[in-house]
């Protein structure tokens, strides 16, 4: 399960859910996304944070990470 924490426009913290890789994929890549200057304050992959940054680097950091590396 990957935990994505943000912050909003107004500083917000929010936090979505996805149950796989698929489905976190599919929701950076449709037309209507979060912005990419909102800051990811983290990424967790089965509770181990993996990813601090920005939105709009994400995607790029996904296609690329090596999941291997955790196990």
């Amino acid at each position: 399960m990957f935990r994505l924490t943000y912050l909003d426009a107004y500083q917000v913290e929010r936090t979505l859910s996805y149950q796989d890789y698929d489905e976190l994929m599919l929701s950076l890549s449709g037309c209507v996304t979060l912005p990419d200057f909102y800051e990811v304050t983290s990424l967790s992959y089965l509770d181990k944070v993996i990813y601090q940054g920005y939105i709009g680097d994400l995607y790029r950091f996904l296609t690329t990470f090596d999941f291997n590396k955790l196990n």
